[in-house]
């Protein structure tokens, strides 16, 4: 008897088309489209692919469940620099103690899994359906297209990092190698709507197909519309940027650097008086693509800024307010505007007012507070867990491409580029004589200059695995009693998720990450 591929039911692509109205680029809820009619004009699949971009950050069964914004704080907890000052609430604490993504029966890989399948699944559905639409024209069809396809690559490439062991390109070319291609399992590859189980291909097929997606993506888009200043749907400069990230991980430092360089094209980077303006608007001009996330799209409980923003009272951030790793906050200059991020002095709440009542305006009597606590995710209203939420920044795309021609041995052009960068973000920046050192993964300028700039973004479990880096977390603020896993050795399986239960009970051709 045929068994169903557990994330790959039509009741999510129904769920999803009920999310978007008005204009193509807002995403404001809205009554449900039946699937059936969903190709009846271009509208209702404008209406559709809204709806993808909603499940990005929607709630799904619980308050950790917010879409790829959850992950993005998965990651970034499973990391060393953003430390907890206290237990805080169950939310979120089994992956700062690395201990949720273990266990195939807990939640967060069920979550990861489901969440990116799904988003492939109603890609394809529109992939498969957008031809046959009768008033759309070609160009219009190509702007779909180019957008589902970028979304397909960018959850299989979410989907490979997680559940596959990191990319190596030195054993990926290697066929004689025994953690060759042939045996190196990554992921089932879906690239089109199917209820029938698949087989995990290996690392290396689902890269190609991620590239395959991408290239097609970026051709598909030239050209397309300017998006205005929400830009909540995928464009070029976008699909470049997830080829550039791509790139990296594959260690093809050539294409890392050069799409990189392509997608932050038409940006600025922000001033240091909008760096401080917390972190929660995408009109801001360095943002590329990110969540336009409003006040009536929350859940009751959680989002994002429920447990990232410095200044929401919630039971997640009154008594656990976030800090960054003391190491990194002291690598920091004086005159470094991301020094101002985070607090030197517990008592001033001038600069650091902390979570706030929205009845009074002022701090909130009894909430936890700590050196280093930061101030970088600051909402609008303390009232309401709104944001816009930055997937996407063009100094990412600085940082990729400084990397990137650092690791290919071009280290002056690599200090050039992350100059750019620093310059911008401390006026007295100066570029030190021997850069030699520019390029070390560990301490080196351009990686942490990273960690510093993408501070709770949701890169640094990501970086640390594909680096092939071992994480310590002492000497950071961080306590075994809060985190638990204090050090994690490179390269062991505990880097890998495990396959949820209920895709390995649906899915007969499907093989478990190895427990221990």
């Amino acid at each position: 008897m045929k068994k169903n591929f557990l994330i790959l039911s039509a009741f999510f692509f129904l769920l999803l088309l009920g999310s978007c109205k008005k204009s193509y680029l807002d995403t404001v809820p809205t009554d449900q489209i039946d699937a059936d009619k969903v190709f009846d004009n271009i509208n209702n699949v404008k209406v559709a692919l809204n709806g993808i971009y909603r499940g990005l950050y929607m709630q799904y069964s619980d308050q950790e469940q917010d879409g790829h914004a959850a992950i993005m704080i998965v990651m970034d907890f499973m990391g060393e620099d953003i430390v907890h000052t206290a237990t805080g609430t169950t939310y979120f604490r089994g992956a700062y103690r690395w201990t949720d993504h273990r266990s195939d029966l807990n939640d967060l890989p069920y979550f990861a899994y489901r969440l990116y399948y799904r988003i492939i699944a109603n890609a394809n559905l529109l992939l498969e359906g957008i031809d046959r639409v009768p008033d759309a024209t070609a160009a219009q069809k190509n702007v779909i297209k180019g957008e589902c396809l970028a979304l397909r690559a960018f959850s299989h490439f979410m989907l490979v990092q997680l559940f596959a062991k990191r990319y190596d390109k030195t054993i990926l070319t290697d066929v004689a190698n025994p953690n060759s291609p042939r045996v190196q399992l990554g992921v089932p590859i879906m690239t089109t709507y199917s209820l029938d189980p698949k087989p995990r291909n290996t690392v290396e097929e689902v890269y190609i197909q991620i590239n395959k997606d991408l290239d097609d993506a970026i051709l598909l888009l030239n050209g397309a519309p300017a998006r205005g200043l929400y830009r909540t749907h995928i464009d070029k400069s976008v699909a470049q940027g997830f080829k550039a990230r791509v790139a990296l991980t594959q260690q093809n430092w050539t294409d890392a650097a050069y799409y990189a360089l392509e997608a932050l094209k038409g940006y600025q980077l922000m001033s240091n008086l909008a760096y401080l303006d917390g972190f929660t608007d995408m009109k801001n001009s360095e943002w590329m693509w990110g969540a336009h996330q409003l006040p009536e799209q929350l859940p009751t409980y959680g989002s994002f800024y429920a447990y990232m923003s410095s200044n929401f009272n919630s039971a997640h951030t009154r008594p656990n307010p976030k800090k960054i790793n003391s190491l990194l906050y002291n690598s920091l200059t004086t005159t470094d505007v991301r020094r101002k991020l985070f607090c030197d002095n517990v008592n001033d709440y001038v600069n650091f007012p902390g979570v706030i009542d929205a009845s009074t305006g002022q701090p909130v009597v009894g909430q936890t507070r700590a050196m280093y606590m930061h101030k970088k995710f600051v909402v609008a209203d303390p009232a309401v867990s709104a944001g816009d939420i930055p997937f996407m920044r063009v100094a990412e795309m600085y940082l990729i491409a400084a990397e990137a021609k650092a690791k290919d041995g071009f280290i002056n052009e690599a200090a050039d580029i992350i100059d750019v960068l620093a310059k911008n973000r401390d006026p007295n920046y100066v570029r030190q004589d021997d850069i030699t050192n520019i390029a070390n993964d560990e301490n080196g300028l351009i990686m942490t200059q990273r960690r510093i700039e993408l501070w709770g973004e949701g890169f640094r479990f990501l970086d640390l695995k594909r680096l092939d880096l071992a994480l310590s977390r002492a000497n950071t603020g961080a306590t075994s009693t809060l985190a638990n896993a204090m050090t994690r050795d490179k390269g062991a399986v505990t880097w890998q998720f495990l396959i949820p239960r209920r895709e390995m009970q649906a899915n007969p051709y499907m093989i478990q990450n190895p427990p221990q």
